[in-house]
């Protein structure tokens, strides 16, 4: 049993080393920012599995997957204590206590998924390769949901910057992706399965798996030609993102920096404006002082902003107001915004943050979980936005450039993506704040993540960090060239009161139009989830002869 522990724990290492990952202990940057240990994505999965062939009781099987899924989210988000201890104020004993309850929720889906296989396996005799794939996609699918959802660490992941296979999730979203990942390890198991026990090798399987792999990758060369020809002849939005690098402790002081704030932000985007940038997008909550959520100017007030020759700004700021309670009284509510401004800082429209982050800005099961209420800043309760909203404003050539703000937690939501389509945006924008978690592995996922969002939609991001990783990603998915020496992701740009404000500024192509994912949705997951459930209504009647 010890041996086919180590297997696990392996498998789990393994497939976490394929997420994009930054350990202080090592280096600040990346270890990996071009992408090769992804490959090892797609043999991660065997020893896991070659450790569950053969195991006859159940529990074993759990405690084999247990191990395996621990050792993937322990290595994937280690870094999401930072923010509790840093900043949420709480020991680290506890922050530990937080993150190994949100590591067995995630765990938890992989045990599912893991667990119906070996059983399918077990009554049923079928390879893994048959079912494994559709009961992981589920599982995942389901962790997408189940308690608000945290998909983060979806296998799809694994390969944002092996752009080809990324192409996969234009048809049939991260969770294709993920299908695909294990279904290889799956075939490789079964293929390794035959030669330990002298069987023929599964030839076909083999074979089939091959001609699908070499397929995808075809088709995402194929598809990222015809989207470079069409990014060619598109209309350009000149776009300039500020990076003020500000410690997050310093951030949540709020007022007593406000001037320090405004000082690293104005003179940037006051430099856009003059090398003609269109739109001047600020990271998520960036402005130093809550705004009325129906402000109507920031050029009366006494901003701190000057008035802009031509450019637009899509500005970061909560809002703040005490609502009237229907028994008298009033209570504070505060929100998670983006604000569109006129060059003359007239506010045209507002989009509220949709998806709140739990135990970031607002605590569920307060009543139950009351040592968990110290992780949230201490400020009115967040309010997440009604719906989502498409932000417009015209261009040079009397069109009308349109924006789907996702801010922050927004865009780890696939279905988000699919839900903006239908309003045909442009461009995606990805206002966010990763100084909450240091020098770490998060930026760097968090920008996988949004490269995979990009792929999805066929719609190029803009993506302000108020500390962390700023970037311009294609509808390609790949980051586009910087306009300055920086470039467009550099990984020096982490959250160190000492570093310097950043300007990003670029052109990105404005596309119009549908990917089959963002028309169909999560129609592969749902039928995935439907594959899952009927084979182990099969296995409940059929059992191995």
């Amino acid at each position: 049993m010890t041996r086919r522990l180590l297997l696990s724990l392996s498998s789990g290492l393994a497939m976490a080393m394929a997420l994009p990952q930054a350990f202080p202990l090592l280096s600040l940057r990346e270890i990996d920012p071009r992408g090769w240990l992804e490959l090892l994505a797609w043999g991660a999965l065997v020893p896991l599995l070659l450790a569950l062939d053969g195991v006859a009781r159940r529990r074993e099987a759990l405690l084999l997957s247990l191990v395996a899924s621990l050792a993937y989210f322990y290595g994937a988000i280690w870094w999401v204590s930072h923010a509790m201890t840093a900043f949420g104020g709480l020991p680290l004993w506890l922050s530990l206590v937080a993150l190994s309850l949100l590591v067995l929720y995630m765990a938890a889906h992989w045990v599912l998924a893991l667990v119906a296989s070996w059983w399918i396996r077990r009554r049923t005799g079928w390879p893994f390769w048959l079912h494994l794939p559709a009961t992981w996609v589920a599982a995942e699918w389901l962790r997408n949901y189940l308690f608000t959802g945290f998909p983060w660490g979806n296998l799809g992941y694994t390969q944002a910057r092996t752009l080809p296979v990324a192409q996969l999730s234009a048809a049939v979203g991260v969770y294709g992706v993920a299908a695909l990942v294990v279904l290889v390890n799956a075939v490789l198991t079964e293929a390794l399965l035959a030669r330990r026990a002298g069987r023929p090798l599964p030839v076909r399987p083999m074979g089939a798996t091959a001609v699908l792999l070499a397929l995808v990758v075809a088709g995402g060369l194929w598809r990222m030609a015809g989207l470079r020809a069409r990014i060619a002849g598109a209309p350009r939005l000149t776009v300039g993102l500020v990076q003020p690098n500000i410690n997050q402790g310093v951030k949540n002081q709020g007022r007593s920096h406000a001037r320090y704030i405004i000082d690293r932000l104005v003179p940037l985007t006051a430099e856009a404006d003059r090398r003609g940038a269109d739109l001047v997008i600020w990271p998520e909550a960036a402005y130093p002082y809550s705004l009325p959520p129906r402000i109507a100017t920031l050029a009366e007030a006494d901003s701190g902003i000057p008035r802009l020759s031509r450019a637009w700004l899509l500005l970061g700021a909560a809002t703040y107001e005490r609502r009237r309670l229907a028994g008298g009284g009033s209570e504070a509510e505060a929100s998670n915004s983006v604000f569109l401004l006129r060059p003359d800082l007239s506010v045209v429209d507002r989009y509220q943050k949709n998806h709140l982050v739990p135990f970031g800005e607002y605590v569920p099961l307060r009543r139950w979980l009351p040592f968990l209420d110290s992780v949230v800043p201490q400020f009115a309760p967040q309010r997440p936005g009604a719906g989502l909203r498409v932000l417009a404003f015209p261009d040079a050539a009397g069109g009308e450039v349109r924006l789907a703000p996702m801010i922050c937690f927004d865009a780890i939501f696939p279905e988000i993506n699919v839900a903006y389509a239908a309003s045909d945006p442009e461009i995606l924008v990805n206002p966010t704040n990763d100084a909450w978690y240091g020098y770490s592995s998060g930026p760097y996922q968090f920008l996988a993540i949004v490269r995979m969002r990009a792929v999805e939609a066929g719609k190029a991001v803009a993506r302000p960090a108020y500390a962390g990783v700023s970037a311009l990603v294609l509808p390609t998915g790949e980051l586009l060239p910087g306009a300055l020496p920086v470039g467009p992701v550099d990984p020096d740009l982490a959250p160190d009161p000492e570093e310097p404000p950043r300007l990003l500024l670029g052109e990105l192509p404005r596309l119009r139009g549908h990917t089959l994912y963002t028309t169909v949705g999560d129609l592969f997951a749902g039928l995935c989830a439907a594959g899952a459930a009927l084979a182990l209504g099969l296995a409940w009647r059929v059992r191995r002869s």
